[in-house]
């Protein structure tokens, strides 16, 4: 693995900067107004003349390393606190040096998927747009944008926009979630707050995962949907955009990653059980961090063209539900409420970016509220009621609206609407139509009503146990 990963590393860096990759360089995404990661040491990597000394300092360290026979130098800096400071970095090697400019220090995170993802501020409501433009004045907060791949039907030819401040138009073209998320985090945590955009919309889940990581399991190798011709196999097919874009951030040191991805892989709902999951592991992997926070959405409500069964896009929200209860150190976002039954990009963005912060400061950073709302499952069955524990939280669960959007299945497997009874964090459900409860689900479809909140706001996700139900011991 390691000759591999050092020779992508070396033609990474030779295309990055058009030079021979004997010539000294860093990593392309070490540049001016850069944001590294706090509290965490810190590898950095680039290039020099093979068997030449490299001496890297900052922040009062310095370390020095040799380039290996192909040209690439790894150090380490020590666990750095946060810093809002402009320092400078000093790379030096035989007569060659680089300096790197105004870097602060503070939480890194890097935001992937699909359109919904890469979807900017300039394109949220109009109200939504303008209060954040007016509000844009944080030096503390950057964006790296990695070029995407295709656009318009077209290959791009482009170059990454490198780090950037948060200042009025200037955050026009940044992701809209993304900047919520971050604004919200600096905000919280009075730090700062650098984002890393590697998103591509109508990107499957495939395409972001290695080769290494489907030659080592035929189960996600099987699970692929499709494989594409033309102008889709640069941005759909497996691995073509962990190569083309994931692989240039090798060496970068995160917090964790927020993920808004899954439309195009509406096509194949239960294979992205197999798939997203995998995904994950493979980015720990490449991150260097087995506990690598994931954060993602679950897809909105959506009226999804063509899909006479209308639960598609339900049946791909269990998949991301269960991705969520059974990987370690994950969390799910709920959408189906910022949703836009006729488009497929929603403009409404403002909720989610606010609920992906929240997610983090909970399984991140130690927060008390509650970041989301998630099953534990399975649910009981007594007599003809079935109850069903939200955990979390203790208390504040009420229903917004008339009906509760809970149905039980009977034994001929027929759905019927079901009354519902909340009891603390328990939810208790109910119908003379089915004396005997064999399955349960809630906001079930493609277009779907939210009707259960916490206090704090959080929606309970759409989900379904389709199995025969546990019977609860007495």
């Amino acid at each position: 693995m390691k000759p591999l990963r050092l020779l992508i590393l070396t033609v990474l860096l030779s295309a990055a900067f058009g030079v021979q990759a004997q010539k000294l360089a860093p990593a392309p995404y070490l540049c001016d107004s850069m944001v590294l990661q706090r509290g965490i040491p810190l590898p950095l990597e680039g290039t020099a003349t093979p068997g030449s000394t490299v001496e890297v300092s900052f922040a009062g360290h310095t370390v020095t390393t040799e380039a290996d026979t192909q040209g690439v130098w790894q150090v380490t800096i020590p666990a750095l606190e946060a810093s809002s400071r402009n320092r400078t970095m000093e790379i030096r090697s035989g007569g060659e040096a680089v300096t790197i400019r105004d870097i602060l220090v503070g939480e890194v995170w890097l935001a992937g998927g699909q359109s919904n993802m890469a979807f900017k501020v300039r394109g949220m409501e109009f109200d939504d747009r303008l209060a954040l433009i007016r509000d844009a004045d944080y030096s503390d907060i950057r964006c790296y944008y990695r070029a995407n791949v295709v656009s318009g039907g077209k290959l791009l030819d482009t170059s990454d926009r490198p780090w950037s401040g948060a200042y009025g138009r200037n955050i026009y073209d940044w992701s809209a979630v993304a900047y919520l998320f971050a604004r919200e985090l600096h905000r919280e945590l009075g730090v700062p707050v650098g984002i890393v955009n590697c998103s591509h919309g109508g990107s499957t889940a495939e395409a972001w995962i290695s080769p290494e990581a489907f030659a080592s399991d035929p189960a996600l190798k099987a699970a692929v949907g499709k494989v594409y011709d033309g102008i889709g196999s640069h941005y759909k097919n497996p691995s073509v955009l962990y190569e083309k874009m994931l692989a240039r951030f090798r060496g970068l040191t995160v917090r964790g990653v927020i993920w808004y991805q899954g439309e195009s892989n509406g096509y194949f709902p239960e294979q992205y059980a197999t798939l997203f999951p995998g995904l994950i592991a493979d980015w720990r992997r490449f991150f260097g961090n087995d506990n690598l926070p994931f954060i993602f959405a679950q897809l909105p409500s959506y009226r999804v063209p063509g899909d006479k069964s209308g639960e598609r896009w339900a049946r791909l929200r269990q998949s991301q539900l269960n991705t969520a209860r059974t990987v370690p150190h994950t969390a799910m976002v709920v959408t189906a409420d910022c949703g836009d039954a006729e488009n497929i990009h929603p403009k409404n963005k403002y909720p989610v970016g606010i609920r992906f912060a929240a997610a983090a400061k909970e399984l991140v950073y130690g927060g008390k509220d509650p970041g989301t709302l998630t099953l534990p499952g399975p649910a009981s069955v007594e007599g003809r009621r079935v109850e069903i524990s939200v955990g979390g939280i203790r208390n504040g669960l009420t229903l917004r609206g008339g009906e509760s959007g809970f149905e039980l299945r009977d034994t001929e497997g027929n759905w019927h609407k079901a009354d519902l009874h909340i009891r603390g964090n328990l939810l208790e459900l109910s119908s003379a139509e089915v004396p005997v409860p064999t399955g349960a689900r809630y906001a079930w479809g493609n277009v779907n009503t939210l009707t259960i909140y916490h206090k704090s706001g959080l929606p309970l996700p759409p989900f379904t146990f389709d199995t025969e139900l546990k019977t609860k011991k007495r």
